[in-house]
């Protein structure tokens, strides 16, 4: 039977509901602080996304370590994560493929299309505008194979090593390391406030990290850290505030602070959060399945929302009002990726889960 965190599930329900109203705000919202409001729900989705991965990973990782045959483990391991993500992702890389040939053509004449297979579109530069929000699958597939392999290395350096012990000191090496790296690049790098490091995949490989060091801690000291869940929540929610606020209270003027530090507070921020969610239980039947049903759809929501808005942007629907838009843009999102998980993720998962078990 799967094994499902109904408070995960809030937090993967929550984070793609975010992420698609930041990008059709516009339709319904135009005040003064539209921007702000956009960019903000928008760009807390995917973090929240970073971290969540993070956590889930970090318990497999964990247990990876703490087998005898480490190097089978891990070969499953990042099968298993291959088969998750790269399947509907290659075949959605092609669909916007075909729509970029058809009806975006002009805008993004000189797309490099063997970057996005290797997941190097972002991986020093910014990408164009084709297929923008891969972006954050750069990050995640890279942190899959190069975190995972800077754990081994550790562990054939010296076989006696614990888990808790290698996933630790990785954690450590991925923060410190990306923070030194931002800081460094801030000097040589023309950052802006929206297409600054967030996007370069080099630089934020630690996104994910905050995630794993939120699973060392629910795996070792689960009864402390669980004992102080509503502390660490309010701590992280407090911190969060205030680190939203040293970035807008210049009028996003603080780029040094933007893309460098920011970026750490904010991922301890979200991990102190996690706590809480992962004890949270649902009473409602109803309730759990909606959201369940969210949750499993959700990556297919993220690769396929962005096209239903273009789709709705074509000048064929001009005649549609803004709101309607909206409201037609999250069906038609829902309605195409339950199509997308039922056909393509779902019996992958199957063949994965048939073939590839995770013991």
């Amino acid at each position: 039977m799967e094994k499902r965190v109904f408070g995960f599930d809030v937090i993967r329900s929550l984070a793609i509901i975010l992420v698609m109203a930041g990008h059709v705000l516009g339709y319904v919202y135009a005040g003064e602080y539209s921007f702000f409001i956009a960019f903000l729900s928008g760009f807390l989705g995917v973090e929240m996304f970073f971290i969540l991965s993070g956590v889930l990973i970090g318990q497999l990782l964990i247990e990876v370590f703490d087998s005898e045959h480490v190097w089978e483990h891990l070969k499953i391991f990042i099968i298993r994560r291959w088969l998750r993500t790269l399947p509907l992702y290659f075949i959605m890389l092609m669909i916007y493929w075909v729509g970029n040939k058809y009806f975006d053509s002009i805008e993004n004449a000189d797309v490099a299309l063997w970057k996005y297979f290797l997941f190097i579109q972002n991986f020093f530069h910014i990408q164009p505008t084709f297929f923008g929000i891969s972006w954050s699958l750069g990050i995640e597939e890279w942190f899959y194979v190069l975190f995972p392999l800077t754990l081994f290395l550790m562990k054939k350096t010296n076989q006696n090593f614990s888990a808790k012990r290698i996933l630790s000191i990785g954690v450590l090496i991925f923060l410190f390391y990306f923070l030194l790296m931002r800081i460094i690049a801030f000097s040589y790098y023309d950052f802006t406030f929206y297409e600054g490091v967030r996007k370069l995949a080099f630089f934020r490989l630690d996104a994910i990290a905050f995630g794993i060091l939120a699973a060392i801690t629910f795996h070792f000291y689960h009864e402390k850290i669980f004992a102080r869940r509503y502390a660490l929540l309010g701590m992280g929610m407090g911190v969060l505030i205030f680190n939203q606020y040293l970035i807008f209270r210049n009028n996003y003027s603080d780029l040094y602070y933007f893309n460098t530090v920011y970026y750490s507070v904010l991922g301890l921020a979200l991990a102190s959060v996690f706590p809480f969610f992962k004890e949270v239980k649902c009473s409602s039947s109803l309730f759990l399945t909606i959201i369940r049903y969210i949750s499993k759809i959700s990556y297919s929501l993220y690769l396929l929302h962005w096209l239903v808005f273009k789709f709705l942007e074509l000048p064929y629907f001009s005649f549609i009002p803004d709101v309607i838009k909206f409201i037609l843009f999250f069906l038609f999102s829902f309605i195409a990726a339950g199509i997308s998980y039922k056909y393509i993720e779902k019996p992958v998962i199957n063949y994965r889960n048939r073939v590839y078990r995770k013991d």
